[in-house]
C-alpha cells in the first residue's frame, strides 16, 4: 500500500522524515544493512497499513501542498496513537504589511491510523482505495491562508495543516461593485509609503474548512501526491488543487527530502484572503485579483540519536504569485519557513 503525506503540509512547509523508531531498530542490527535498505524494501513493511493524510504535518506547515506519501505512519500500528513534540527554534515569515514573523518554537505532532481512518494533526481522512503504489482518500482539512492574519490560529502551531474554526459567509458584494480598482501593474506605485495609504480596518479572515480527494502514488523514482479540495464551510466557497512530488534518501542514521510542489486557487479564495473590500478599502479603491498559481520547494533533513530523539532541520519557500503580492495588504512575494530542534517521541 502507499502512504500518504499531506500536500498542506509540503505547501505549508513540512515533511515527515521515515520513522526514525524503524530505523533505529534497524541500526541497532546492523547499520551496513540499514543504508542500503531501499525506500520500496521499507514500504512494503506496512503494506496491511493504511497511511495518514498529512505526512508534512509534521514540522512546519509552510503552505497548502501535498506531501509524498506518508512515511512517518507506515511503520504506526494500527489503532494506535503517535504523539511527538518538536523543540528547537524556528521562523515562519509573515508577507502582510506590518505583519510579525511568527516563531516556531515548540511544535506538537499528533497521527492516529485505523483500518481506513486516519489523523494527522488537524486533518482527517479515510482510505477508499489502496494497493502496493496507489491510494486514494477522501480528507478534510483547514485552510492555510489565514495564518498570517492571526497569530493564535492552530496552524501556527501545527505547522502542516491548518485548524477548524467557527466559519462565516464571506462577503462578496463589492467584486460587482463599479469603484475603483486597484491592478496588479499599480503594486510599485502604491506601496506602504503611498500618499494614498492610510491606516485601513480590517475584516476578520476565517479559517474555512476544505474537503476532497487525494491520489498518491509511490515510486523508487519519485512520489506524487495530488489533492482536489473545496470548502464546505460556506467561508470563501473556492477550491483548490495541490500538487506535490518529493524525494527521499537515507544512509544510516540520516534521513533526506526534497519536494517541490504547486498550488492552484481559485479567485474566491484570493480574494477573500488578499483582496480589499468595500470596507476595508482606502482612496485607491478595492483590490481584486483572478485566480493564482503558488510555487513551494521544500527540503529536510533528520538524524537518529536515540529511539526517542530525533535532529532536525526543515527549510521551505513559498513564492507568492502577483494575484497574491501586489494586494495592498502584503509587502512581500515570498513565504519562508526554517526550523532546526529536537523531535520527541513518546
Amino acid at each position: 500500500m502507499t502512504v500518504r503525506r499531506s500536500l498542506i503540509a509540503f505547501l505549508l512547509c513540512s515533511a515527515t522524515a521515515v520513522d526514525t523508531a524503524a530505523y533505529a531498530a534497524i541500526n541497532d542490527n546492523n547499520c551496513d544493512t540499514a543504508t542500503t535498505v531501499s525506500e520500496t524494501h521499507l514500504k512494503q513493511v506496512s503494506n496491511s497499513q493504511p497511511h495518514s493524510s498529512a505526512t508534512q504535518n509534521i514540522l512546519i506547515k509552510d503552505s497548502p501542498i501535498p506531501k509524498s506519501p506518508h512515511q512517518e505512519d507506515q511503520y504506526q500500528e494500527i489503532g494506535k496513537w503517535d504523539i511527538r513534540v518538536g523543540i528547537g527554534a524556528g521562523v515562519r515569515t509573515n508577507p502582510l504589511l506590518d505583519g510579525d514573523n511568527i516563531p516556531l518554537f515548540i511544535v506538537p505532532q499528533i497521527s492516529y491510523n485505523g483500518a481506513r481512518f486516519f489523523i494527522q494533526n488537524l486533518d482527517v481522512g479515510f482510505v477508499l482505495f489502496e494497493s502496493e503504489a496507489q491510494q486514494v482518500n477522501f480528507m478534510a482539512t483547514p485552510s492555510y491562508d489565514q495564518v498570517f492574519f492571526d497569530r493564535w490560529n492552530p496552524s501556527n502551531f501545527f505547522l502542516e495543516s491548518g485548524g477548524f474554526l467557527t466559519a462565516g459567509t464571506g462577503n462578496k458584494e463589492w467584486q460587482d461593485s463599479n469603484l475603483p480598482i486597484i491592478s496588479i501593474d499599480d503594486k510599485n506605485s502604491l506601496g506602504p509609503n503611498s500618499e494614498h495609504s492610510v491606516t485601513r480596518k480590517m475584516s476578520k479572515r476565517r479559517t474555512a474548512g476544505l474537503a476532497g480527494f487525494e491520489y498518491s502514488y509511490t515510486s523508487n523514482i519519485v512520489d506524487i501526491q495530488v489533492q482536489y479540495l473545496q470548502d464546505f464551510t460556506r467561508v470563501h466557497e473556492g477550491d483548490e488543487w495541490r500538487f506535490v512530488l518529493s524525494k527521499y534518501w537515507t544512509h544510516g542514521r540520516h534521513h533526506f527530502s526534497a519536494a517541490l510542489g504547486a498550488l492552484w486557487q481559485s479567485s474566491d479564495i484570493i480574494n477573500y484572503y488578499y483582496g480589499v473590500s468595500l470596507e476595508e478599502m482606502d482612496q485607491r479603491g478595492i483590490y481584486t485579483a483572478g485566480s493564482a498559481l503558488t510555487g513551494l520547494a521544500r527540503i529536510e533533513w533528520t538524524y537518529h540519536l536515540t529511539p526517542r530523539w530525533d535532529l532536525r532541520l526543515l527549510s521551505s519557500y513559498r513564492a507568492l504569485p502577483n494575484q497574491i503580492s501586489a494586494s495592498p495588504l502584503l509587502n512581500k512575494n515570498k513565504v519562508v519557513t526554517v526550523f532546526v530542534g529536537g523531535m520527541y517521541h513518546f
